[in-house]
């Protein structure tokens, strides 16, 4: 019996795990979220010299988020900027997949997010895209791109950290 006990106490004491997170704001000010686990920034001069911030889960192969600003006519909604994206670039990716565009709730109203998948380098790729208008003219997206496991596994913490997405004026 105090042989159980000795097994079960220290147990009792092992912290939880609890993901991890960490603010991260846009270098240039625009925005900020909070990322979690394994996500994390890297920035970059483009061939332009503009610089570049993607956020990668591990590898840009395992898990890759890109935020994009869009200035758009007032009165386009973010499901219409969606499917305006889908029907001019992105069906035409290779193994291009469609999945669903929903609702999305949070922080920006009539938020939607995209579903699709589509092949890289011939290896499946799944994307989950999050479309938010922050104002009458700009629309964000979270691009969320990487192997389908990745994405499944983590599709929680991609909501929040989706949620947490705050544009900054």
């Amino acid at each position: 019996m105090s042989a159980l006990i000795l097994l079960i106490v220290p147990a009792l004491a092992l912290p939880l795990q609890v993901p991890e997170e960490r603010p991260f704001r846009d270098p240039e000010g625009r925005y900020q979220l909070v990322l979690r686990d394994r996500w994390e920034p890297v920035t970059y001069q483009d061939g332009a010299g503009n610089t570049v911030t993607d956020i990668v889960y591990g590898s840009s192969e395992e898990g890759l988020l890109r935020i994009r600003q869009f200035a758009v006519e007032p009165g386009v909604s973010p499901r219409a900027f969606a499917e305006r994206e889908e029907e001019t670039s992105l069906r035409f990716r290779p193994g291009y997949l469609r999945g669903a565009i929903e609702s999305f709730g949070g922080v920006y109203p009539e938020s939607v997010v995209f579903n699709f998948e589509f092949t890289r380098r011939g290896q499946k790729k799944m994307a989950r895209y999050y479309y938010f208008k922050t104002d009458e003219r700009t629309i964000y997206v979270l691009q969320f791109e990487g192997r389908p496991d990745v994405i499944r596994s983590t599709r929680n913490r991609l909501d929040l950290i989706a949620r947490s997405f705050r544009a900054r004026s």
